[in-house]
Formats: C-alpha cells, sequence, structure tokens
C-alpha cells in the first residue's frame, strides 16, 4: 500500500476526519476527539521515536489503537509495564516490515504500528480501524 492509497481509503470510509501535516508526517484526527489521532502515519525518524529506521526512500510507518481484548490477546504477555516506552526494549524489532506490532511508544494505550503494509495486511487493518471508528 501506498500513503495516498491509504489516505484515500480512510477519507472515503470514515467521516469527519480532517487531516494535520507536520514535516511530511500525517495525522488523522476526529472531529470527535482532536487531541487524540485516529491514525498517524510517519515518514522519518526523529529524536524521540527512531527505533523503526524509516530513513530509507519509500519507508512509512502506520499506527493507530486497537481495542484492548484485541491489543492483550495479541501482546498482552510482553511485559506488564503500562508506561510510555514500554515495548520499547523487549528485543523486537521495529524495522520489520508489513507486520503489525506493539507501538514502541504507545503499546501501552494499546496502539500498534507497521511499516509499509501490503494489502493483504491492510485488509486486517481495515477491520481494527472500523471497530476502534465504532467507538469515537
Amino acid at each position: 500500500m501506498t500513503i495516498e492509497e491509504i489516505k484515500t481509503y480512510l477519507f472515503a470510509n470514515f467521516k469527519d476526519l480532517t487531516l494535520l501535516e507536520n514535516d511530511n508526517d500525517l495525522f488523522f484526527m476526529h472531529k470527535k476527539n482532536e487531541k487524540l489521532p485516529f491514525v498517524t502515519i510517519v515518514t522519518k525518524d526523529n529524536n524521540y521515536d527512531n527505533v523503526s529506521n524509516l530513513n530509507q526512500d519509500g519507508f512509512f510507518r502506520m499506527n493507530f489503537a486497537i481495542d484492548k481484548e484485541t491489543f492483550e490477546s495479541k501482546f498482552g504477555g510482553l511485559t506488564d509495564k503500562k508506561k510510555l516506552e514500554a515495548y520499547m526494549n523487549l528485543g523486537i524489532d521495529f524495522t520489520q516490515q508489513d507486520i503489525i506490532m506493539p507501538h514502541p511508544t504507545y503499546g501501552s494505550m494499546n496502539w500498534v504500528c507497521v511499516i509499509n503494509p501490503s494489502k493483504n495486511t491492510f485488509e486486517l487493518i481495515k477491520k481494527h480501524l472500523q471497530t476502534t471508528f465504532a467507538k469515537i
């Protein structure tokens, strides 16, 4: 999937989204919650998040929340920490492409991430997005 394909899908399927851009990173916001993004797409490493090695041509990381039960079933045994960056130093290779993993910084808030999702992986992501959006 490309960033443009993801943008097109999000705007075609979820009402009341707005897009904020900051230095080529994208923040899809819902009008009911303009403080916490619905989805983010990060296009490069920065000073506080450089674990995904995004400073490569064509690399991006899509980030989004999933429901707590699903998150726990997939990643619940990895750590019992509930703070920011709880998943950062567990030996997870956050450079893997096309794998849904806990978000390195916001995993404790049930956020996940995937670098360069394929069309097949995006089909799985769609289900998570619909569930999350229904709870907004």
